[in-house]
């Protein structure tokens, strides 16, 4: 028949027409007990039908998937877009630092002092000058960001053998970068005085001085960091919400009610719902770390296939929260805003995007402790920037694989029996 319906009416035409049999309908007998082996049997064939009924979901999901472009660009194209955005955006790098000198000493000692800073790349000298109430005002007028005043003397007080002070006025406007520009004005002040003094006193201590290198990023940059980090935010963001839209979806549309006459289990329903967002997010993760090796420049130093097994552990995580976050509501606007609120503000605040877990104190740290982000991210960027392997990410993967039934055993209880 062409449809069910025509096939319904067939039979019933088709009993219609054999009319009542006259035949005494046969004894009833009662079957002795199975034995074991078919119990076992039964048992076996059950499990194969909940997989059958299991990929069924799946396979239908991943065909809505495909003949949804919205949800396909949004799955690829905001995360290429996003990791641009956040990659090229989001930076901790201080160059370029606009200053003015004051110099009130007009020395070739000031002037090779003040030779320091311009001949950086982490300065930009700009015009001079003329009075403190200058500096003041172009500090105002956000024009520069750094003023130095070399006071009178300075290179007398320097020939002599001293250390002559220098007056520097910072924009604290943004703490991090003050504090980044006062570490970079340390450093060429001591490194100055350092080689003056080294000439005029040979044996002076002042040259036994701390020089610190940086290990896995000797050029401080925060690209390093920021492009294996980005990843981690993408991969719980995006999956978690088409997961939480697609079981919210069903139930805003009423299509859920199909699945009420059907002997699916919650757990079948779910996991077949979550299996094409596992794969669409570890798809993601290919092409973000493709995009961080060959857009970004930052090498994949560490064991690849260690850090995508974290990468699948931590999609399958991920789209398990939104299933849990979707069992939880009823609209898909709701799973929107529900989803991202949950996900974002424990990863950018807990996780050790901004900060390092360790330095979290009482809530923060165990909220930092029990969210998946923070092991993801500690492969990431241990995988990218200290060259990690499979022995030093073990922990990792651990953490991650916990998450799992965790959260999809919470998504099966929190699903109520009406909604399956």
């Amino acid at each position: 028949a062409p449809d069910l319906e025509q096939a319904f009416i067939a039979y019933i035409r088709d009993a219609m027409d054999s009319g009542p049999s006259d035949s005494p309908a046969p004894a009833r007998s009662f079957a002795p007990p199975t034995s074991g082996s078919k119990v076992e049997n039964s048992r076996a064939a059950r499990r194969w039908r909940g997989l059958g009924r299991l990929l069924a979901y799946a396979r239908r999901e991943s065909l809505e998937i495909l003949r949804d472009p919205i949800r396909l660009a949004f799955a690829f194209g905001g995360s290429a877009l996003l990791m641009l955005v956040f990659a090229y955006g989001i930076t901790t790098d201080v160059e370029n630092v606009r200053f003015a000198v004051l110099d009130l000493d007009q020395t070739p000692e000031s002037r090779a002092y003040l030779r320091e800073f311009s001949g950086s790349r982490y300065f930009s000298e700009q015009a001079p000058l003329s009075s403190s109430e200058e500096a003041r005002q172009r500090l105002q007028a956000n024009d520069i960001s750094l003023t130095i005043e070399i006071p009178p003397g300075f290179g007398r007080d320097l020939r002599r053998g001293g250390t002559p002070e220098v007056s520097v006025e910072i924009d604290g406007t943004n703490p991090f970068r003050g504090e980044m520009i006062d570490g970079y004005v340390q450093g060429v002040h001591a490194g100055y005085l350092r080689s003056v003094l080294a000439r005029a006193r040979p044996t002076s201590t002042f040259r036994n001085l701390v020089e610190p290198r940086f290990r896995y990023n000797p050029t401080f940059e925060s690209v390093y960091t920021m492009v294996p980090g980005v990843p981690a935010l993408l991969l719980i963001l995006i999956p978690a919400i088409l997961t939480a839209v697609s079981v919210a979806r069903e139930k805003e549309l009423g299509s859920i009610t199909n699945f009420y006459v059907t002997p699916t289990t919650r757990f079948e329903f779910l996991v077949g719902k979550q299996l094409p967002y596992i794969a669409l997010g570890f798809t993601n993760f290919v092409l973000l770390a493709l995009m961080a090796v060959f857009l970004f420049g930052v090498p994949l130093k560490g064991s690849v296939g260690a850090l995508a097994l974290c990468a699948l552990l931590y999609v399958t995580a991920t789209t398990g929260l939104g299933l849990l976050i979707s069992s939880l509501t009823s609209s898909q606007v709701a799973a929107v805003f529900a989803t991202a609120i949950l996900t974002m503000m424990p990863t950018l605040q807990f996780s050790g995007l901004l900060q390092p877990v360790s330095t979290l104190e009482g809530p923060a740290r165990v909220i930092g402790a029990v969210w998946p982000t923070t092991y993801y991210l500690h492969a990431s960027v241990g995988a990218f920037t200290k060259g990690l392997g499979a022995r030093e990410l073990v922990f990792d993967l651990v953490a991650l694989a916990t998450f799992i039934p965790c959260l999809i055993l919470l998504s099966v209880l929190a699903l109520r029996e009406q909604d399956r």
